[in-house]
C-alpha cells in the first residue's frame, strides 16, 4: 500500500493565508452585492431634515452645542430642531445682506455697511431691536445678549452698547462719540457680566496702527478714570482682527502678527497682559468656544515674517492662559472652521474634519456638494452642512446594511 503525501507546515500555513485572503476579498466586494456589508461601521448618514433656500438669500445658522438652532435669511429669522422639519417660530424683517453674529444662546441680525436696524435674539423670541440714524459698520453680541456696534457719523465715528432695558440710541447703556475721521474703532466687544467694554482703534494718521481701549461701561464703576477709561494697549503696525472676552474677564486678541490675551480686573481700573504668541502666517480663520478656547488656522506665510511659520492649512487648539492644548494639520487652505461640544470642525472644500482639543481626529466626511457653512447640532456626531442653496443634517451612526446612495455620494467613517 503506497503512503500518502504529507502537507509540510509551510504549506499549511499558506493555505491558512489564502483562506484569510479570499473572506475578506468577499466580506469587501461580494457581501455587500447580496446586502450585508460592513456591519458596525460607523458613517454619517442623512437624516431627511432639510431647509431649502433661494441661491442669494444670503443663508446663515446659528447652534451652541444644541440640537435646535438658528436660520436666518434676507426675509427673516427662523428657529428650529435637527430632529423636525417644521420650525419652532418664525419673524421676517429684510435685508439685502444680512449679517449674522451669534455668542451663546442669543443671536444679532443686522447689515454691514449701510443698515441701519439690528435685531437682537434669543432662544424663545425677539429680545429687543435699535434703529439707528446712522449707517452701522460693525456690531457684536456678548452671551448676556448686551450688544456693541459702531456707526459711521457725517464726521467720526460712534460706540453704542445696548440691552433689552436700554435699546434705544437716545438712552443706551454707554455711547462713545469719535469725532475724527483719523481714528477709526474697528471692533468693540463687552465682557460677559457688562461691566468692560474693549474697544479696538485703528490709527490712519500714520502707517498702520491699532490701539485697545480698556474701559468700564458703568459710570458707577469708572470712579476714579479718565471718563471710564482705565488703560491701553498700543499694536504698532499691526492691525486687531479679531477679539473676544472669554471667561473671567479674559480678552483674547488677535491681529495681523499676534494673538495677545490680556486680564481685566479683579481690581479696579488694572489690566495686565499674560501671554503673547507671535504669529508667522496670516491667520484665515480665528474661532472661539465657550469662553474656554479658542482655535485659529495658518493661512500664507506673512511677508515680513522672520521665522519658517506654519504650513498652510495647520490649525492650533488653545486655552486661554495661552498654552496650546493641540493641533491638527489639514494639508490644504482651510476653508471653514467651527467649534462646539469640545472640538473643532475642520474644512476644506468638500473635506471635513471633527477634531477634539488635543488634536486627536475624531471622524472625517466628504460633502456630496460644495458647503457654504457647517457646525455642530445635538453633539459631536451630528452636524448640519449649508449648501448653496439647501442644508441637511447628517448624523453619525452605526450602518447596518451596506449602502452607496448615489445623490449624497460616497459616506466615509
Amino acid at each position: 500500500m503506497s503512503e500518502k503525501p504529507r502537507i509540510s507546515t509551510a504549506t499549511k500555513i499558506l493555505i491558512a493565508v489564502m483562506i484569510t485572503i479570499a473572506v475578506v476579498v468577499a466580506q469587501f466586494f461580494f457581501l455587500p452585492w447580496f446586502g450585508f456589508g460592513q456591519a458596525g461601521e460607523m458613517v454619517m448618514l442623512g437624516t431627511g431634515v432639510e431647509i431649502t433656500y433661494d441661491f442669494d438669500a444670503g443663508a446663515a445658522f446659528h447652534s451652541n452645542d444644541s440640537r435646535h438652532f438658528f436660520f436666518v435669511t434676507r426675509e427673516g429669522i427662523s428657529y428650529k430642531s435637527s430632529g423636525s422639519p417644521l420650525f419652532e417660530w418664525h419673524e421676517t424683517f429684510s435685508f439685502n445682506n444680512p449679517w449674522l453674529v451669534a455668542r451663546g444662546d442669543f443671536i444679532a441680525v443686522g447689515e454691514v455697511g449701510g443698515g441701519r436696524v439690528i435685531y437682537v435674539y434669543s432662544t424663545t423670541e425677539q429680545e429687543y431691536r435699535v434703529v439707528f440714524e446712522y449707517p452701522v459698520i460693525s456690531f457684536s453680541i456678548n452671551e448676556s445678549g448686551i450688544l456693541s456696534a459702531i456707526v459711521r457719523y457725517d464726521r467720526g465715528y460712534g460706540v453704542y452698547v445696548f440691552n433689552r432695558h436700554r435699546s434705544t440710541v437716545e438712552n443706551p447703556l454707554y455711547h462713545w462719540p469719535v469725532f475724527d475721521n483719523l481714528h477709526q474703532p474697528t471692533h468693540a466687544e463687552v465682557s460677559a457680566d457688562g461691566t468692560y467694554i474693549a474697544i479696538a482703534i485703528r490709527n490712519v494718521t500714520v502707517g498702520v496702527n491699532s490701539t485697545i481701549s480698556f474701559r468700564y461701561i458703568n459710570q458707577w464703576d469708572a470712579w476714579g478714570t479718565d471718563q471710564g477709561i482705565f488703560g491701553a494697549q498700543d499694536f504698532p503696525g499691526q492691525l486687531v482682527t479679531a477679539m473676544q472676552f472669554m471667561n473671567n474677564n479674559r480678552l483674547i486678541v488677535a491681529t495681523t502678527s499676534q494673538i495677545t490675551g490680556f486680564q481685566l480686573g479683579p481690581g479696579h481700573a488694572t489690566h495686565r497682559p499674560l501671554w503673547t504668541h507671535e504669529k508667522e502666517n496670516t491667520l484665515t480663520h480665528v474661532e472661539f468656544y465657550n469662553g474656554t478656547h479658542f482655535a485659529i488656522a495658518a493661512g500664507e506665510r506673512r511677508t515680513m515674517a522672520m521665522g519658517e511659520g506654519d504650513p498652510i492649512g495647520m490649525v492650533r487648539i488653545y486655552g486661554t492662559n495661552g498654552v496650546e492644548t493641540g493641533s491638527f494639520d489639514l494639508g490644504r487652505r482651510v476653508t471653514h472652521m467651527r467649534m462646539g461640544h469640545n472640538s473643532v470642525i475642520v474644512g476644506g472644500d468638500r473635506s471635513f474634519h471633527a477634531i477634539d482639543f488635543r488634536g486627536n481626529p475624531v471622524w472625517s466626511f466628504t460633502s456630496a456638494f460644495d458647503a457654504r457653512d457647517f457646525l455642530f447640532l445635538d453633539d459631536i456626531n451630528t452636524i448640519l452642512i449649508a449648501g448653496s442653496n439647501r442644508a441637511e443634517v447628517f448624523r453619525r451612526q452605526r450602518q447596518r446594511t451596506y449602502e452607496i446612495n448615489e445623490d449624497e455620494g460616497e459616506i466615509f467613517p
